[in-house]
């Protein structure tokens, strides 16, 4: 049986303006150079990487994109660069994503995740350019069963730490 490889299409890509929250991460800044190489003009919302040394910094994702540092629990600072991006599509990955820090500082991991993401589409709503938008989560938010299969749509929900929680 021969198997199905699904690529993305450059030609959908190509001169997209791509807005990437989160691209300083490590899974943000591989999206920032992949997304540059399909020929999309990439602008990055992020905190400052949190590592040194990292990813961004390494792969000089800041040469291949516009970079702005930005809290996107800032909502004034945000919807600011959101309406300067005039995005086609967006794709949203900035999170307090560290289960232990969610345990240390439940407040800032709720702040960021879901008003940080309400803050992102309430500044999408005066933008007319944006097509398509991607909420990037975490299989985190299923009830931990620990099963061998990946989650599904269909699984309960149930993650009981604040970072699982606030996803």
């Amino acid at each position: 049986m021969e198997s199905m490889v699904m690529l993305p299409n450059p030609g959908f890509w190509l001169g997209k303006r791509v807005l990437l929250t989160g691209h300083t991460g490590f899974k943000g800044a591989w999206l920032a150079l992949w997304l540059n190489q399909l020929g999309a003009q990439v602008i990055g919302i992020s905190l400052a990487p949190a590592t040194q040394p990292n990813l961004f910094n390494l792969a000089c994702v800041g040469d291949v994109s516009e970079s702005h540092l930005c809290d996107i629990r800032d909502s004034a600072a945000l919807a600011d660069l959101v309406r300067r991006a005039r995005p086609d599509v967006v794709l949203h990955l900035a999170a307090q994503a560290l289960v232990r820090s969610s345990y240390r500082l439940p407040l800032e991991t709720f702040s960021t995740n879901v008003m940080g993401t309400a803050n992102l589409l309430d500044g999408l709503r005066q933008v007319d350019t944006v097509r398509s938008v991607v909420v990037v989560t975490t299989d985190k938010v299923y009830q931990n069963r620990e099963w061998c299969y990946p989650y599904r749509e269909e699984d309960a929900l149930g993650g009981h730490d604040p970072y699982s929680a606030s996803k």
